[in-house]
Formats: structure tokens, C-alpha cells, sequence
């Protein structure tokens, strides 16, 4: 018993003494008070072992997991760090603010975890809405990820920060335009590479390269696990449309959740796929409901313009399409303000903010203007007007109250199927076998040697915009022998000095052996200005070629002699500071005498010396934005030798085009030529001619589906192609474009109605990561389909980026039903295999053997003359043709064709290519046909005539009112 008191006595004295030492002390409060100060003093352990009790403790366990979150930080464990966090539970509290915010954290930059610190930030929004933190990490998120329509609300939250962030602005303007930090894209996807946010990347850039089978796998697994991503549902949706899977995309339709539709992308992808079925009034419905949520969707704004002008609301069309161009506009100004700066287009940038209904961001402009300038009165006082608007305002890009879709009645979607729909589609044309086509570079041997120089010696540079746009090619009969002769337009030194004859424009003479001479001296001709590009025309109908050359600083103007020399006339000079890209002759207005008209570029007293800079500091060519757009002119042949500056009085003055190519054309059947002109960064131009007694042309680019691509956007527009791409007897037009751009088809659909084919033609992946210029139509097999020609080449060297600079060439062989494929085989010629500079090229038939080739002039090699060496060709007819009544140059004449129950249709234009003037014949592929049933001809005056019954293979001449033909070559 003794004992028992004993060993009682010590367990209660061993009892007391740890209680005194706090080891079995329960009172929660003293274990976190002592668990904090073992942390201050820095020894982890011991607050480790005080604090983990405390985590059961209700009252205490927030703090408790906050300080141990504290030290495993201090250890390095960030994953320890962010289990205590979640511990922490979501409300308003300070704690709970930190627990999310310190985890978001650690998971975005310690752990490199997208999704889970997405889901941490996001759970901070909702009980701190406000917060700068929470608002700035959403916002980088949600742009890395490519979720930038969940950024919008955060960023213009950001807009209202004390502190404007100017990068902001831009991400908000530019909205899913392209990838934020993809720098920092391999970081997330190395770390943890099946995160459903690291897998949405992987599948936009997939979609961005074009590797759309690879993506479409990526999708289709993630939104099997998420279905409630939406925007891997409207990559899916895209991918789906770009691969034209009919079955595939009704399926994804079907299952798209409730909470997916509100995504504006959802119902845009559905509008364009009914667009392509021809359900026109199911596509107006998405259109709709895609641009109430999101009014700066470019694409349904303006693929809604254009078919509710076909449904004949033209009202509501205009409205639509305006905006979509002024959308464009702004987006440009965007552009220039942020990368360089420039406080006057900040001020029109605002302007057209508002007119935009886009308050927020004039509101957050006008702040980051006075970032730059605190005294700028405009920014000044539109920041403090707009400011008292904010608090009323939606946190959407667009005021709805200048919503342009506000007043418009939504369509009922009709239950058609998208079989049913598919199978009421008609296609023009029959598929055709493949023909070997080749192409021999014959230059050396036929004695032409000449290559064009940019102002310095390839490859330097310094990075000027005048260095990327020459290389006129002109093909010309001077000695009026019926031999194809060509002009090659040439740049000098910088500045130019009119007093040097280093470097000269060249005219080679064709022989008709198969060779060239230079007749330049001899001819007369000494242009030595910094040429751009020529055109070739009979300007006083004496039956001889004439040459207008543009110019950097004043054209020249050339009239034959009849001789084989020619005087210069000092007439359609422009001004002396005036940069001419391309220039065409053409009888505009049906007196038989042709007009000029000189498409300008850019404008400004720094637009020939001013380099940009890249964020690095280094050197880099300025964008066209970067500088006002000079105005085209239009010189009216009086008749009695003069030309008169019609500009203005014609309707050719119209702001902002910054043209490098042109095309005229009778679309209409009018007999009177209209002029498509390719502006760069900046919506096309298409001059309608009135056909009146005056002169008279109406921009109407926009309602005839011209201006803008189909996604609704500029692009930074080249050469023109003009022939009928589909065999429907309507002109088309192939304009190239930018790198990551891709050429554009336009079909015209009707008479001066033209729609964006460039994907169902199967030629968008083909140059979109290409950067094209000199392009023509020509039947190189003679099949009669006309395939396409493209010369590419970078205007910037950016090698260092991997951006290509030098190009390869391309031929597009037309398959029939308006669908192309890409020629690559080796056979196809060496000229196709070497990448190139390549700039100008001209369409002739140079040894009149009845085939098409090319002349071609590049940046760093020499002009190339290529020879058709097809093979198995098919047989032809070709047609010269000299107006009367008509100008002599016959521009505008449409020629039919039938043979067995088939019509071609081939017209001639003047001013397709890219700096370049074609020879004026029409050649006719034929296939096995050996005869021709019926050619019709219309020519501008409006004068029919019918031919019957001409035999293939050769050339043939018609004179206007004339009722035989002349046969000028046999080709057998």
C-alpha cells in the first residue's frame, strides 16, 4: 500500500511538473500562443508539435493552419503550405483571403499547377471581387490558358485600378487575336503536362498550326473530363468546322451543356457551320445571339452584315458592316498606340472607342494617354466625362445601348439536319485527273539578266519600309511584232539621286528565237527613279504600246513612237513626295481612251527614315500603321493628250487605304471596268463604276464583300489574281496576304457579290504560314480550270524568331468543283524548290507556243522567265483581241467558250498581279477538245459577237465588229 502511495506521489509530482511545462495543457489558445512563439524564435519543430493539436480546435484551427502553412514554407514544402491552406475555408475573412491568394500563389509559381491555381483565385473572386491581386492573377490566367472571354469582366475591373495598366488595355482590345505569353508555356506543360488548362494550350496551338486532327483528339478527351470548359468546346467546335466533319459536329451540338452557350464563340462557330450548309436563316440566328453577348465578335458582326444584305435588310446591313469596319479600324490603332506610342492615333483610337460603344476602354485609353503626357487636354477630358458613366455600365466590352444588334428580331433555328442541308449544296466544275505540271527556268538561256535593288544590297537592311515593296514586271509588244517584250521596273541607291544612272529600268526586246535583247538605250528610256511598278496600255489608241512607270517621289509616263523608241511625257507625275506601289491603264469610262490610275501607299515626313523598335531595343521595319495612308489618283484621258486629275470629282477620295495592289475589271456586265484595289492592314477598297456620262466610282467594298476576310478582319493585302476560280463564269478574286495570314479567295457569287471561299477551296492552310506578293490565274495544264501562281517572301528578317525569310513558291493546280491542291512534286521545276524574295510577277505566253508562264522579279536573286514544260497538256486556243469602238486594249471584253454542253469564261482585266501588267491575250485550256463550238464575245461597247467552229491549237485575232477571225500562229 506503501508503495502504491509512493508511486502515486511521484506520478502526480511527474504530473504537476508537466503541467507546469504545458504538456498536458488542452487549452487550444496557450498551444497556438506557444506554437507562435516557437515560431518566431525559429524553432519549426517545436511549433509544429504545439500547433498540429490546434488544427482539431474550431475557435483556433484557421490560425493554427496558417502558421503551419507559414513554416512549411519556410521548409520549402509548398505542397505542405497549401494543404494547411485549404483548411482554411472560404468567406470574406482576411484569413480566408490569404489561405487562397498565398496557395494561388505557390501553385502558380512555385508548382507551375494552372488549373489548381485558377481554382484558388477563383474562390478569392468570389468574396473579393475587388481585389487588385485576385483581379490581376485571373486576368494572366485566364489570357495564358486561352480563356480570354472569362477575362473580360476581370480586366475591365483592372481598368478602374488607381494604377492604369496599359497591357491591359491591349489583352482586352485584341481579345483571342493571339496566344498571351506563350513564352511561358512550356514551363506549365513540362511541370504538369495533363492539366486540363496546359492540354487546352497544347490543342490552341495545335489549331493554330493547322494540325487540326491532333487537336481535335486533345479536345475530344477534355471535354470528355470537363465538359464544362467551354472554351475547349469552342476550340472543338472550330476544329470540327475546319475539318468538315458534318456527323462530328452535330454530335458536339447536341451535347454542349446549358452553361457552354453563353459563350459567344459557341454560337459563332454554329452560325458559320449553318452559313456553310446554306441555312441562311439559322445562321443569322447565331450571329445574332453570338454578337449580344460579345458585340466585337469581328466574324458574326460581319458575316451578319453581309447576309442580311443578301435577305435584303440592307439598313440593318450597313449598320452591321460599318461597324465591323470601324471594329477593324480600332483594332489597328490599337496596334501602333501600344507598340510605339503615338499620341495622335491615341486621340482618334478614343474617338472611335466611343463611337464603338466601347466606354471602358475609352475611359482606360484616356488614362494611359496621360501615362505618357499628364497635359493632354483631350485625354483629360474625356477620362473625367466618361468616369461618371462607369458606375452604370455592364462589365462588357460594348455599351448594350449601341449594341448594333440591339433592335434586330432573332430568326427561329430551323431542325434541319446538316446531311439534309449538305445535300441541297451545289458545286461548279468536275473533278479532273492530275497533270504533271512543270516549269523550266529558262532565263539564262534566253539572255535576260537583271535583278531588282531595294535601295541597299541584299541582304542588308536598315529596317526601312520602302526596302520590302518593289519588283515591277510589265509585259509590252513595243514593236507591235506580236511578240510578248517585257519592262522590269528597278529601285536606286537611297536617296535617290535623279543625276546617277546606276541603276535603270530595263526593257528587254523578245526576238522570237527564244532569246532577249536589252533595247533600253536604244529605246530611249532612261528611268532611273526608284521604280515600283508599271503598267502597259495604248494610252492614245495609236496601236502602240505606251509605259507608266510608278515611283517612289514622281511617276513617269512613256509614249511609243511607233519606231521602237519613246518619248517621255511629263504628264500623271503625282507628287514629288508621293510613293506609287501599283498603277494600271484602263478606259474607266467608255470613250475608248484609258485612264491611270496610281494606287499610293503610305504618307508622313518620316514614312522613307523612320526605323521602330522591338521591346528589346532592337531595330525593326515600322508597321503601315504606323503611318497616314496615302491617297490614290486618278488621271482622265481627255482624248487630245492631256491627262486630268479626276480624284476627287470621281469618288476615288477616300480615307485611309494604303494600296499595293489593283485589279480592274467589268464584274457587272455593264461594259464599264470597276477597280478592285488590295490595301495593307486597312479594308480593301472596290470602286463601283456608275457607268454614267461623268466619271463617277462608289466605294462600296464593304455591301459587296470585299473589304474585310471572312473572319471579319483586315489583312495585310499584296497581290491580286482575278479569274474564275470554280468555272461558274463569274470573276473571282486571290488576293495574298501576311505570314499567319492566309490568302483570301473571294467568289463572286453574283454581279459585284462576293463571298470569302478561301477554306472550302482548300487554300488557307497552304499560306498561312507563308507571306505572299506576285500571284496570277492561268491554266498551266490546260484543262481548262485555272490554277494559281504565288511568289512569296518575307518583308523582315526575323530568322531569329524562326519566321522564314526567304520563301518558297507555290502553284495551286485547280481540281475542279472551285477546290486547289498544292503542287510539290519535284518534277514541277526547280524555280519551285529554291525559297526566294519574291515580289512582281507578270502572266505571258513569252514563246507563243500557247501555253501561260510567268516572269517573276524577287528582293535577292535575279528576274526569272519560266517556260511551261507540261507535258501532257491539253490542246488550247488563244485569243488576241483589239477593240474599235471599244478601247484598242480591249480591258473589260468577256470571252465564252462552249464545247460540248461545257461554257469558259475568261476576261480581260488589267492590273492583276502584284506590281505587274500581264500580256493581253485570253488562252483557253481545251482538254482533248479539238474544236471550239461557239465563242461570244462581249465587248465594253456592248457590241455581241459569235464565232462558230474554231479548231484548237492556235492563235487567233478578233477585231471588234469585224465578223472573221484572224489566225495568227498554228501550234501543231
Amino acid at each position: 500500500m506503501l508503495r502504491l502511495i509512493a508511486v502515486l506521489l511521484i506520478l502526480a509530482t511527474i504530473g504537476l511538473a508537466l503541467w507546469f511545462l504545458g504538456v498536458f495543457d488542452l487549452d487550444p489558445a496557450a498551444q497556438l500562443q506557444r506554437g507562435a512563439h516557437a515560431f518566431r524564435e525559429q524553432n519549426y519543430a517545436e511549433a509544429k508539435r504545439e500547433l498540429l493539436p490546434v488544427l482539431e480546435s474550431p475557435a483556433h484551427a484557421d490560425d493554427a493552419a496558417l502558421l503551419l502553412a507559414e513554416i512549411a514554407i519556410k521548409e520549402g514544402d509548398f505542397q505542405a503550405a497549401i494543404e494547411y491552406y485549404d483548411r482554411v475555408p472560404d468567406d470574406r475573412s482576411r484569413d480566408s483571403y490569404q489561405a487562397r491568394t498565398r496557395s494561388g500563389e505557390y501553385y502558380l509559381f512555385q508548382l507551375k499547377q494552372l488549373s489548381l491555381a485558377l481554382d484558388q483565385f477563383e474562390r478569392a473572386y468570389q468574396f473579393f471581387p475587388d481585389d487588385s491581386l485576385v483581379l490581376e492573377r485571373l486576368s494572366f490566367i485566364y489570357g495564358l490558358s486561352t480563356q480570354t472571354w472569362k477575362a473580360v469582366p476581370i480586366r475591365i475591373k483592372l481598368l478602374r485600378e488607381k494604377k492604369i495598366n496599359p497591357l491591359v488595355l491591349y489583352l482586352l482590345a485584341m481579345s483571342d487575336r493571339s496566344l498571351e505569353n506563350p513564352q511561358l508555356f512550356s514551363e506549365y506543360e513540362q511541370a504538369a503536362p495533363e492539366d486540363p488548362l496546359v492540354q487546352l494550350m497544347v490543342a490552341r496551338l495545335e489549331v493554330d498550326e493547322q494540325e487540326y486532327q491532333a487537336a481535335r483528339e486533345h479536345l475530344v478527351k477534355l471535354v470528355k473530363a470537363q465538359p464544362g470548359l467551354s472554351q475547349a468546346q469552342v476550340l472543338l467546335g472550330q476544329t470540327l468546322l475546319k475539318l468538315q466533319q458534318s456527323e462530328a459536329f452535330e454530335q458536339w451540338q447536341a451535347a454542349l451543356p446549358k452553361s457552354v452557350r453563353e459563350h459567344p464563340e459557341i454560337w459563332n462557330v454554329e452560325g458559320q457551320w449553318y452559313q456553310q450548309q446554306g441555312d441562311t436563316q439559322a445562321a443569322i440566328a447565331c450571329f445574332i445571339q453570338t454578337l449580344r453577348r460579345d458585340a466585337t465578335n469581328p466574324t458574326a458582326c460581319y458575316q451578319l452584315g453581309q447576309l442580311l444584305k443578301q435577305a435584303g435588310d440592307k439598313e440593318a446591313a450597313e449598320r452591321l458592316l460599318e461597324y465591323s469596319r470601324k471594329l477593324q479600324t480600332y483594332e489597328g490603332l490599337v496596334k501602333v498606340v501600344y507598340g510605339d506610342k503615338e499620341l495622335p492615333a491615341a486621340e482618334k483610337m478614343v474617338s472611335l472607342a466611343q463611337e464603338l460603344g466601347l466606354v471602358w476602354e475609352a475611359y482606360g485609353w484616356s488614362r494611359a494617354a496621360l501615362l505618357l503626357d499628364p497635359f493632354l487636354e483631350w485625354a483629360r477630358q474625356t477620362r473625367d466625362e466618361l468616369k461618371g458613366e462607369l458606375a452604370e455600365l455592364p462589365l462588357v466590352r460594348t455599351d448594350p445601348k449601341q449594341n448594333p444588334v440591339r433592335d434586330l428580331a432573332l430568326p427561329e433555328i430551323p431542325t434541319t439536319s446538316g446531311a439534309e442541308m449538305a445535300s441541297r449544296a451545289t458545286t461548279n466544275g468536275t473533278v479532273t485527273e492530275s497533270t504533271q505540271i512543270a516549269f523550266a527556268d529558262v532565263t539564262a538561256d534566253a539572255g535576260i539578266d537583271f535583278q531588282y535593288f531595294n535601295g541597299h544590297p541584299w541582304p542588308q537592311t536598315q529596317h526601312k519600309m520602302y526596302e520590302f515593296t518593289g519588283g515591277g514586271v510589265g509585259v509590252l509588244d513595243l514593236n507591235h511584232d506580236g511578240w510578248p517584250d517585257l519592262y522590269l521596273t528597278q529601285g536606286t541607291r537611297w536617296p535617290v539621286d535623279e543625276q546617277s544612272a546606276e541603276y535603270l529600268d530595263r526593257l528587254y526586246l523578245n526576238r522570237g528565237d527564244g532569246t532577249f535583247q536589252d533595247v533600253t538605250a536604244q529605246a530611249g528610256i532612261r528611268e532611273n527613279r526608284f521604280s515600283q511598278g508599271v503598267t502597259i496600255g495604248d494610252l492614245n489608241q495609236d496601236g502602240f504600246d505606251d509605259i507608266y512607270i510608278g515611283n517612289i517621289g514622281r511617276n513617269r509616263l512613256y509614249l511609243n513612237n511607233g519606231d521602237g523608241t519613246y518619248s517621255e511625257v511629263e504628264q500623271a507625275q503625282g507628287a514629288a513626295d508621293a510613293w506609287t506601289t501599283s498603277c494600271l491603264m484602263a478606259d474607266l469610262n467608255g470613250d475608248a481612251a484609258p485612264e491611270i490610275y496610281a494606287v499610293n501607299y503610305l504618307t508622313g515626313k518620316d514614312v522613307f527614315d523612320r526605323v521602330c523598335q522591338n521591346g528589346d531595343g532592337t531595330d525593326r521595319s515600322c508597321m503601315p500603321l504606323n503611318f497616314p495612308a496615302a491617297q490614290d489618283q486618278l488621271y482622265l484621258n481627255s482624248n487630245d493628250g492631256t491627262l486630268e486629275n479626276v480624284t476627287v470629282a470621281a469618288g476615288i477620295e477616300v480615307p485611309a487605304g494604303k494600296g499595293l495592289g489593283i485589279v480592274a475589271a467589268d464584274f457587272t456586265g455593264s461594259g464599264y471596268p470597276s477597280l478592285f484595289v488590295a490595301n495593307d492592314a486597312v479594308a480593301n477598297f472596290f470602286f463601283v463604276n456608275q457607268g454614267t456620262e461623268k466619271l463617277q466610282f462608289a466605294e462600296q467594298a464593304l455591301l459587296s464583300g470585299l473589304a474585310l476576310n471572312a473572319q471579319g478582319r483586315t489583312e495585310a493585302c499584296m497581290g491580286i489574281a482575278a479569274g474564275d476560280a470554280d468555272a461558274d463564269g463569274l470573276l473571282d478574286l486571290f488576293v495574298t496576304n501576311y505570314y499567319r495570314e492566309t490568302n483570301t479567295l473571294y467568289r463572286q457569287i453574283g454581279p459585284g457579290e462576293f463571298v470569302d471561299e478561301t477554306q472550302t477551296a482548300n487554300l488557307a492552310e497552304s499560306s498561312l504560314f507563308l507571306l505572299g506578293f506576285g500571284t496570277q490565274f492561268l491554266d498551266a495544264d490546260l484543262d481548262g480550270l485555272q490554277d494559281l501562281v504565288i511568289v512569296n517572301g518575307h518583308v523582315e528578317d526575323l530568322r531569329k524568331s524562326e519566321t522564314p525569310w526567304q520563301m518558297r513558291p507555290q502553284l495551286m493546280q485547280n481540281r475542279g468543283k472551285g477546290k486547289f491542291e498544292e503542287v510539290k512534286s519535284p518534277e514541277l521545276g526547280s524555280f519551285f524548290q529554291k525559297t526566294r524574295l519574291g515580289r512582281g510577277m507578270a502572266r505571258l505566253d513569252w514563246n507563243r507556243d500557247g501555253r501561260e508562264e510567268v516572269a517573276v522579279s524577287s528582293l535577292d536573286q535575279p528576274v526569272v522567265l519560266l517556260e511551261n514544260r507540261t507535258g501532257d497538256a491539253g490542246n488550247r486556243l488563244v485569243i488576241r483581241l483589239t477593240g474599235t469602238k471599244s478601247n484598242r486594249d480591249a480591258i473589260g471584253t468577256t470571252v465564252r467558250m462552249k464545247q460540248n454542253g461545257q461554257t469558259l469564261v475568261r476576261q480581260l482585266t488589267a492590273g492583276d498581279g502584284y506590281q505587274a501588267s500581264n500580256q493581253r491575250t485570253l488562252v483557253f485550256g481545251l482538254g482533248t477538245e479539238q474544236q471550239v463550238t461557239e465563242l461570244e464575245v462581249n465587248w465594253p461597247s456592248g457590241l455581241t459577237q459569235r464565232f462558230s467552229n474554231l479548231a484548237a491549237n492556235q492563235e487567233v485575232h478578233l477585231i471588234e465588229g469585224q465578223p472573221e477571225f484572224y489566225r495568227l500562229r498554228s501550234f501543231e
